[in-house]
């Protein structure tokens, strides 16, 4: 394997294996592991995982977090399913998606402008957006009156796929070669690498920031306004569980917290493990909580050895450019 190579992605590697070596050892475990039934419900608790994680992993290659995801899913439900018995449920889906774009927005200007730690930003955003909820719902329960559409978005298409877990992946799935490649891309590693250096450069801090909050919103709004159509409900609070599971999906698939350093590959693979062992565990009969607690292990395991195991990848690469460089020059006696 090229060293670089093994360098740059070792995380990603080690997200990609354990998922690989999740699925094949509940596979033989549990004969119902592989059954189309179960493969769809898989499917349906990775999408909405994996482009909310790849939202917030690109705030994090940003250099920044957005910790106003626990507020903004949930009140992005609960419009879905307040407005759609008004305006229809596809217009309530595109005013919920506006809206957490809004809040990405001024929570990207702000963090941008001013240079105040997007933490503090999003905390405020995540108050406001809770703040919301709570005068939508009025204390209720809030209910749709239309379950077609709910219906319609969960239905079984090619036996392991539905109408919400195909737009999900689809949406995800393009933002890999869109940062990988574009300038766009380029300039969030830049500005995640070293903001001060970057903006000297004229390269526009501003704009990248305020552009991977916005894309943030607009994946946590599309995740939460299907989310509550398919639920055909919503309640006002935080969603802190899946906060932190999009965080571990960022974290573990390689997504370094300081910004700059990442691959939204290895998100996705951490986003599929993730997915595979609480499916897997719940096929057994554990509890959400027992899950939540392996979910935890498995990302202290992967941060603790991350820092020896990467410094034999880098010492892996360095005698290896040493060996290139000996070799290179005995050619040339």
């Amino acid at each position: 394997m090229n060293p670089t190579f093994l360098y740059w992605n070792f995380r990603l590697l080690i997200a990609w294996g354990l998922a690989f070596v999740a699925f094949i050892g509940f596979s033989v475990a549990n004969s119902d592991f592989l059954n189309a039934g179960n493969i769809y419900s898989l499917l349906q608790s990775l999408a909405p995982l994996a482009i909310v994680a790849f939202g917030l992993g690109i705030v994090m290659l940003a250099g920044e977090f957005d910790i106003s995801i626990a507020g903004t899913l949930p009140m992005a439900a609960l419009i879905s399913v307040r407005l759609s018995n008004s305006l229809g449920t596809p217009a309530a889906i595109l005013v919920a998606i506006v809206v957490t774009m809004a809040f990405g927005f001024v929570s990207g200007w702000i963090t941008a402008t001013f240079r105040i730690p997007s933490l503090a930003v999003t905390v405020g955003s995540l108050v406001l957006a809770v703040g919301i909820s709570f005068a939508i719902a009025n204390g209720q329960l809030v209910q749709m009156n239309d379950l077609g559409a709910g219906f319609a978005l969960t239905q079984n298409l090619a036996g392991i796929f539905s109408l919400q877990s195909i737009i999900e992946l689809v949406l995800a799935l393009a933002m890999i070669p869109l940062v990988r490649r574009s300038w766009r891309g380029r300039w969030l590693y830049a500005v995640g690498s070293d903001g001060d250096r970057a903006r000297a450069s004229g390269l526009p801090v501003r704009t990248t920031l305020v552009s991977a909050f916005v894309l943030s919103g607009l994946f946590v709004g599309v995740a939460g306004a299907l989310q509550g159509v398919t639920l055909a409900s919503g309640v006002a609070g935080e969603d802190d569980a899946f906060l932190l599971q999009a965080a571990t999906a960022a974290i573990l698939g390689g997504i370094s917290l300081t910004g700059g350093k990442g691959s939204l590959v290895g998100v996705f693979g951490a986003a599929t493990l993730l997915a595979i062992v609480s499916n897997g565990l719940g096929l057994v009969g554990m509890n959400s909580a027992a899950i939540q607690l392996v979910n935890g292990a498995v990302l202290l395991t992967v941060v603790i050895l991350d820092k020896p195991l990467n410094r034999l990848s880098f010492r892996y690469l360095q005698s290896s450019t040493l060996t290139d460089q000996s070799q290179h020059k005995e050619s040339h006696v």
